[in-house]
């Protein structure tokens, strides 16, 4: 029997024992634990307030949540010392490597959150703070991404797009997401792989999008690497009602625009969201600016297609 399983087993008879008077033997060790993680942090330069909710778990680590609230326009040295050691002291002190710890705080106007674990989070915090603007509305760092929420707008400016070459989209192996509402049209940019996706003309994809079609789930994203083929893709949902199909007319306007492209690799066109949270799509694979064949499935894309290069052809 393994020395945990034994101590487990020990702590739950004596448990019984205590739980006539109220007093189990775990929560009296979790109560003290707690005491010890919010003594330690509220001691930190910057720390306004701590919560904490714990999980038991008998038979392997309680598994621990915490929040710690910082004062606004912290120093950036406060906030750094907090991401670089909070989580291993906590770690400590509870035993338990189960811990999450959430750092929150507001710099200028924009909210700002860090989720730890996650890999070098000084050089990902120290960055997200530089990026820092009265644009963005909030930023949320994780173990996978960093998530830039920018406030609405009514149309995308020129340069929204990040490029490859800044510091923000390209934090080791974080992936960058950019989130903002244009003209109640919801739109994602996720950057990653070194991939630049500026030549992408996303802001004429979205002037496409005819205003009717701009209803609740309608959205754009336009990823680095798509989750189908891991390349750069673009996805339109709300260019028709489910029930309806995807509309010939506002696909090809928006098909028409990405025509030449020489970065996008796969282009999907789909229906509003139904209920189920299901779209109906039509596909395009592209090559060199190209579409190769005729789009999936071929006898909705076909006529798509022939729309999209003859609105290109009047246009140029």
């Amino acid at each position: 029997m393994s020395i945990r399983r034994r101590e487990v087993l020990a702590l739950g008879v004596a448990s019984l024992a205590f739980t006539v008077g109220g007093c189990s033997p775990f929560a009296v060790a979790r109560s003290k634990k707690k005491r010890k993680v919010r003594k330690y942090l509220s001691g930190l330069d910057g720390v306004t307030s701590v919560e904490m909710y714990v999980s038991p778990n008998l038979m392997s680590d309680d598994r621990w949540s915490v929040t710690v609230n910082l004062k606004d326009d912290p120093a950036q040295d406060s906030v750094l010392a907090i991401v670089r050691d909070a989580r291993n002291e906590v770690v400590e002190l509870v035993d338990s490597d189960e811990v999450g710890i959430e750092v929150r705080w507001v710099q200028g106007t924009t909210s700002m959150s860090c989720n730890l674990p996650m890999n070098d989070p000084e050089k990902a915090v120290s960055t997200a703070m530089k990026v820092v603007s009265s644009e963005i509305e909030s930023v949320g760092l994780t173990e996978e991404r960093i998530t830039l929420r920018y406030n609405e707008v009514q149309a995308l400016p020129d340069d929204f797009i990040l490029p490859k070459t800044s510091p923000i989209a390209s934090v080791g192996s974080l992936e960058t997401e950019q989130d903002v509402r244009v003209n109640s049209l919801y739109c994602v940019i996720t950057h990653s792989s070194g991939v630049d996706l500026t030549s992408v003309p996303l802001k004429k994809v979205l002037d496409a999008v005819p205003s009717d079609k701009r209803s609740d789930g309608a959205f754009v994203r336009l990823d680095a690497a798509d989750v189908v083929n891991h390349r750069p893709g673009l996805v339109v949902n709300g260019l028709g009602k489910y029930e309806d199909g995807v509309d010939v007319s506002s696909a090809a306007a928006v098909l028409a625009t990405v025509l030449g492209n020489q970065t996008l690799e796969r282009v999907e066109l789909g229906t509003q969201i139904n209920d189920d949270y299901e779209s109906k799509s039509v596909t395009f694979g592209m090559k060199s600016g190209a579409v190769v064949g005729k789009g999936d499935p071929p006898e909705q894309g076909a006529p798509i297609l022939a729309a999209a290069q003859q609105a290109a052809a009047s246009s140029s």
